[in-house]
Order: structure tokens, then C-alpha cells, then sequence
């Protein structure tokens, strides 16, 4: 009985690990159809002038100056850190390369239009 109680604990958190895990995939699986430009054009054209960051453990803004992140700047693409499938790999994998295409488009608008990255 002793040993069954830590592998149920066990088995019951990897059962919640797994569901979050499936959330981050469902929630990724629009980065296979997703065009960078196309996105930063309708970015654009709604208003919504934000970077792209990519956050997991750590967080990442290609583009950007670490020290100038908010949220009017920055908007973010959950990734998990603990990668339990092929699929959520290579969509976590997409993430930062689409984050690095966006923004590439987005740095070049705030510079033609005078935008300031950081208020200081």
C-alpha cells in the first residue's frame, strides 16, 4: 500500500501535465498555417503595434530589447517546457522562427515611423 500511494500522486500529476501539455498543442497549431507577414499586415492595419515574444521558462523577443518589454509592446506565444510529443516540439520549434519573421516586419515599421522601443 505504501508504494501504490506515491505512483497514484505520481500517475495523477502526469494525468494534469499531460492536459496542459495538450492545451499548449492546441493552442500552437495555428503556427503550421501561419504567414508572418500576412499577420504583421493585419496587425498593422487593426492597430496593434506589438512585437512578438515566445515564453516558456524564459522568455524571448527577437528584435527587442529584453529591458523595454510591456505589454502595449509585446504580445506572447505560451510554449511549455516540458515537451512530450513530436508534434509539440516542432510546433514550439516554429514559434521562435515565426516570432523572429513578425517582428523583423514590425521592427522596420516603428523605425520608418519614429517609434521608440523603450521610453527612456
Amino acid at each position: 500500500m505504501k508504494l501504490l500511494i506515491p505512483f497514484l500522486v505520481m500517475f495523477s500529476l502526469l494525468g494534469c501535465e499531460d492536459k496542459f501539455d495538450s492545451r499548449i498543442t492546441e493552442d500552437l497549431r495555428w503556427l503550421l498555417d501561419a504567414d508572418p507577414k500576412e499577420d504583421f499586415e493585419k496587425s498593422i492595419s487593426s492597430g496593434d503595434l506589438r512585437f512578438v515574444g515566445v515564453i516558456g521558462m524564459f522568455s524571448t523577443v527577437p528584435y527587442f530589447d529584453e529591458k523595454c518589454v510591456t505589454e502595449d509592446k509585446v504580445r506572447f506565444i505560451q510554449i511549455s517546457d516540458m515537451v512530450n510529443s513530436y508534434e509539440q516540439e516542432k510546433l514550439q520549434a516554429i514559434a521562435p522562427v515565426y516570432a523572429s519573421n513578425f517582428n523583423l516586419y514590425m521592427l522596420k515599421h516603428w523605425n520608418e515611423h519614429g517609434i521608440k522601443r523603450c521610453d527612456s
